[in-house]
C-alpha cells in the first residue's frame, strides 16, 4: 500500500518502516527513497525510519517551483504535522543540503544530522556551465515518456553489467520532473539558500558529515569547503570515505551503516 503526506493538496509519498525514535531519510537530486533500500533493512531494527520522496521526485506530486528552500519547507510541514517530535535526518546530497536547512528552520525538532557529500557551494564554485555539463545527460532522458528507452539508453553508454541498479534510475528519470534539473542548472532553485548562514544557525546540532573522494565524486565537496564548515560547527564529526564517489551509501554501504550506528550511538 502506497503511503502519502498531503499538504495543501499535494501529495509527498513515504515509506514507512520499523519502530522506536524518527529518522527521516531524504535522497538527492533525480533520486527517490528507494536509494536506501538496502540501509533500511538494517536500520529498521533501531529506528522508525520514514523514507521521503522529494516534490518532483519518485511518486511525490510536481509542482511549479523547485527552490531548495521549498523542498526544505515541505519536509519541516511534514514533520510538523504529522511527526511532531524531534527527529534525526539522514540526507544525501541534495537531501543533506535541504536537512541543513531544516536544521535551520526548525533547530528545536532536530536531534541530530546525517550529511552525506552534500554540495553547499558546488553550483556557485563551478559555475553553470559545469552545472549542465553535469546533468545534460539526466535532463534529456528525464523528457523521455518511454521508461525503457531510458533504460537502454543507460546501458549502452555505461560497461557496468548491473542491471538493477539501471532499472533504478531509469524509473527515477521517468518518473522525476525535468524541471527540477532545469532550475538547479539555471541556478534558481538555490535562491534562498545560503549555506554560511544555515550553518551559523545549526552550529550547536550534533552534526556528522561524510565527504566522499574529490576526485572520484566530481568535486561535490571539497577539503578547503569541509574545513570552512568545520570552524563554523561546534559539535561537527568528519570521515573521508576514501576511493568513493558521491554515492556512498551504495558503494560503501556496510562501512557506511558501521559509521551510522556509531554516531547516533546505536550497539
Amino acid at each position: 500500500m502506497d503511503n502519502y503526506f498531503n499538504i495543501n493538496n499535494k501529495k509527498f509519498y513515504y515509506q514507512k518502516f520499523g519502530k522506536g525514535k524518527p529518522l527521516i531519510m531524504l535522497h538527492g537530486i533525480t533520486s527517490s527513497s528507494n536509494t536506501w533500500k538496502h540501509i533500511v533493512k538494517t536500520m529498521k531494527k533501531y529506528r522508525t525510519i520514514i523514507a521521503l520522496d522529494l516534490r518532483g521526485h519518485g511518486k511525490s506530486d510536481h509542482f511549479s517551483t523547485y527552490k531548495w528552500l521549498d523542498f526544505s519547507e515541505d519536509i519541516v510541514s511534514i514533520i510538523n504535522r504529522f511527526i511532531q517530535e524531534p527527529v534525526e535526518i539522514l540526507g544525501h546530497s541534495l537531501g543533506a543540503c535541504v536537512a541543513s536547512q531544516i536544521a535551520a528552520i526548525e533547530p528545536n525538532y532536530i536531534r541530530s544530522l546525517i550529511l552525506e557529500d552534500p554540495p553547499l557551494y558546488h553550483s556557485k564554485r563551478v559555475g553553470r556551465e559545469k552545472i549542465l555539463e553535469r546533468f545534460k545527460t539526466q535532463l534529456e532522458l528525464s523528457k523521455n515518456i518511454n521508461k525503457n528507452e531510458i533504460f537502454q539508453a543507460l546501458i549502452k553508454d555505461n560497461k557496468e553489467d548491473d542491471k538493477e541498479r539501471y532499472k533504478d534510475i531509469s524509473e527515477n528519470l521517468f518518473n522525476l520532473d525535468p524541471r527540477v534539473l532545469e532550475e538547479t542548472i539555471n541556478g534558481s532553485a538555490l535562491i534562498g539558500f545560503n549555506p554560511d548562514l544555515i550553518l551559523k544557525k545549526i552550529n550547536k546540532i550534533k552534526i556528522l558529515l561524510i565527504v566522499a573522494d574529490e576526485q572520484k565524486s566530481g568535486g561535490v565537496l571539497i577539503k578547503k569547503e569541509v574545513e570552512k564548515i568545520k570552524k563554523i560547527l561546534n559539535n561537527l564529526t568528519v570521515l573521508f570515505f576514501s576511493n568513493t564517489g558521491h554515492n556512498i551509501h551504495v558503494e560503501k554501504e556496510d562501512l557506511f551503516i558501521q559509521e551510522m550506528r556509531n554516531f547516533l550511538n546505536i550497539k
